[in-house]
Parts: structure tokens; sequence; C-alpha cells
């Protein structure tokens, strides 16, 4: 193994530990050494790799979103037309609360601090530029092919992900209050209902 893997795992170990310590004590709560006794190291190594706390809460926030983009490229690259892209864009991001519940949680605490940190805030929003663009591009796809209608194509990635974010949160503040493989049906279904041209039916056929 390169110095360059061992920097690189030792980062990622020391971010993993920092969301298994927010989640555990919340954003204003936990401390470095917190962090360290999590990941096994000194809190010199920590200091080595990253700058100060504010720096290693940023790369966690990098981290949150990479993940989630990761897995929205790696599904939608199997799909074999723009209605299946959006399908997989909507499945991914309604399961990461799912499959990673400490990540989104660890983002929400993340959310209360953008009146107070403007790096976070600006960190958030450009993690939030970058699906609504993902977004985006898979609603031109089906624009420019007709199996979309001519829509404000950042308007209305905007309003996917906004959907995305709401019904993730119901979910987490109480899990019994849908069937969550149902809801993620209706919401393709009504999403995509909404960008079917009238004279497309809903398997993207004329």
């Amino acid at each position: 193994m390169t110095k360059l893997d061992v920097a690189s795992e030792r980062k990622a170990q020391i971010v993993q530990a920092t969301v298994e310590c927010i989640s555990k004590y919340g954003y204003n709560n936990f401390s470095m050494q917190d962090v360290a006794n999590a990941a096994g190291v000194s809190k010199g190594i920590i200091h080595y790799y990253f700058l100060n706390k504010d720096d290693l809460l940023k790369s966690v926030l990098d981290k949150v979103a990479e993940d989630i983009e990761k897995a929205i490229v790696s599904e939608t690259k199997k799909a074999k037309n723009p209605r299946e892209k959006l399908e997989m864009f909507i499945e991914v991001g309604l399961n990461v609360v799912r499959k990673n519940k400490e990540y989104y949680q660890v983002n929400m605490d993340f959310w209360t601090q953008i009146n107070q940190n403007t790096d976070i805030r600006a960190v958030i929003g450009r993690h939030y530029a970058k699906f609504r663009e993902t977004a985006s591009q898979i609603l031109a796809e089906g624009v420019k092919d007709g199996s979309f209608k001519d829509v404000n194509l950042i308007g209305y990635a905007s309003i996917i992900i906004a959907v995305m974010d709401g019904i993730s949160l119901q979910w987490l503040f109480d899990d019994s209050v849908f069937s969550y493989e149902k809801i993620i049906e209706k919401t393709k279904n009504l999403i995509l209902s909404g960008l079917t041209p009238h004279n497309v039916s809903a398997s993207g056929s004329p």
C-alpha cells in the first residue's frame, strides 16, 4: 500500500469516526478527543490530516454528498433511457435515509449551523447545486428525446429534490407513518406523470 493509499484510508477512518461522534453527541457536543478515541488514533494524527475542527466537519459533509452522488451515478448508468434514469435518481435519493440513517441525521445537524457558519452554509449549498445539476441533466435528456415536457430544468430539479427531502424527513421522524416502498413508487409515478407529454405513454413510447 502506497503512502497515498494509507493517507486516504486514514482520512476516511477519521471522517467516519466523526460521523459516529456527531450522531452520538450532536454537532456542538463532540470533541476532537472523542473523534480520536472513535478512530483509534491520536489527536495529533487528526491534526496532521485536517487543519482544524471546521476543516474536518467540511470533509464529513463532502463525504456524505460524495457517497450519495456515487450511488446515483452508479445506478443511473444502468438505465436505458431518461425516464429510467430519473426513476433511479429518485430511488437512490429516497433510500439514503434508510440505508444511511446515521449520515442523514448528521446532515440535519449541519443544517442547524447554516446561520452561524457561513462555510458550512456554502458547502451545503454547493452540494445541493450538484444534485440539481445531476437531476437537470437527466431532465434535459428527456426533453431532448421527447419523453419529457419542456420544463424549467433547474426549477423542476429543485421540486424533485424538495419532495425527496420532505419524504425522507417525515420517515426519519416517524417510520410508521407510511410504507416506504409504496411511497417511493408513488413519488416516481407522480413526478413522471407531471413530466410526460400528452402524446407519450407512461412507458415512454408514443
